[in-house]
């Protein structure tokens, strides 16, 4: 018994130097489990940091090449010259390209319409030079959650020709109430009446349309010639969904009457420090092109569609960058709108 009492004592604790053991060993996996864990994290914070730092570089090349790219007074003069000799096409009685603004609430449409009216409206001094002007206010901007546009307003554009007098372009804004979620906003129908030129100036967006602000035989100089949808770039992301459901519906239907769209993605100096700094930069930036593609990718217009800009919104001076860029947009609204026209007079003659 003595012997067995001995036997049961060292297997005991023989039993208890394994369990130890057992417990070490499973304490080391845990620990070298939780090193790893820590490790992969750390590589994953770095790797982020890496892209994120990346992405802030500047490309050695711009991402989308334009016809004119010095940035400078020469060619935004250039641009101004181009854009105030367009004219409508010959032998009609289309005086002006209709451009529809249609986006978000507080995507900048109205400062959409300051910003071209202010980088067309610039001079020049005795000495040939830019002179800097007060940004315009014609259109009233806001950030109200809700749309601070009720009615179907038109804006006329006013230039300087090189005179020095003013002169009418040859396009005009049509603003709308903003797309907002759900039920909410300016309905799909009241769109397609206005693309169609059956709604006339400064009818009531809100609620059902009268009768005395439709027209009952529109024609081509009252039909929208082109369709500008604006997003806000910093805002993007967080759109509802329901937004992307009605401006695919609203594509669709520009495209069954065959309008050219046109995508605006405002605030870009919100997604990039560079060009915050430099408006110049916006073509050499990887958050930007990045940005322009995941709009790209999520409302269905082709890159080349979608074009940045930076609206005046602090400023009360025009900048030659922020013009510059603004004309590129401008002068690319005005073609596909002549285009436009121009077919649909093609399709009424007889073949």
């Amino acid at each position: 018994h003595f012997y067995k009492r001995i036997k049961r004592k060292t297997m005991g604790a023989e039993n208890s130097k394994a369990q130890l053991a057992q417990l070490a060993s499973a304490n080391s996996r845990a620990s070298n489990a939780e090193q790893q864990v820590r490790a992969f994290q750390n590589l994953e914070i770095e790797k982020k940091k890496y892209q994120e730092a990346k992405m802030k570089e500047l490309l050695s090349e711009p991402w989308r090449k334009t016809a004119k790219s010095g940035w400078n007074e020469e060619e935004l003069l250039q641009f101004r010259k181009e854009i105030m000799a367009y004219e409508g096409p010959e032998s009609t009685d289309i005086k002006f390209f209709n451009v529809l603004l249609l986006g978000q609430v507080s995507a900048g449409k109205s400062s959409i319409i300051n910003t071209i009216e202010s980088a067309i409206k610039g001079g020049v001094g005795e000495d040939g030079k830019l002179t800097r002007e007060l940004v315009t206010s014609k259109a009233v901007a806001g950030t109200d959650k809700k749309s601070l546009t009720k009615q179907l307003r038109c804006y006329k554009i006013r230039g300087k020709s090189e005179d020095g007098k003013e002169k009418l372009i040859n396009v005009q804004f049509w603003d709308t109430m903003g797309l907002e979620v759900e039920e909410e906003g300016l309905a799909i129908d009241k769109i397609c009446r206005i693309m169609d030129g059956e709604v006339k100036p400064k009818a009531e967006l809100d609620g059902d349309l009268d009768e005395g602000a439709l027209r009952d035989t529109p024609e081509i100089k009252h039909k929208m010639h082109c369709v500008l949808f604006a997003f806000h770039a910093e805002k993007f992301e967080l759109l509802d969904e329901s937004i992307f459901e009605k401006l695919s519906e609203i594509r669709n239907a520009a495209m069954r009457k065959e309008i050219p769209c046109l995508v605006v993605c405002t605030a870009i100096d919100k997604v990039c420090e560079h060009v915050e700094k430099d408006t110049s930069k916006v073509f050499r930036s990887r958050n930007i092109q990045k940005k322009l593609t995941n709009v790209s990718e999520k409302s269905g217009f082709p890159l080349n569609m979608i074009h940045p800009l930076r609206n005046y919104v602090d400023q009360t001076m025009t900048d030659l960058k922020i013009d510059f860029l603004t004309m590129l947009l401008f002068k690319k609204i005005i073609k596909v709108s002549k285009d436009y026209c121009q077919r649909l007079l093609d399709d009424e003659d007889d073949c």
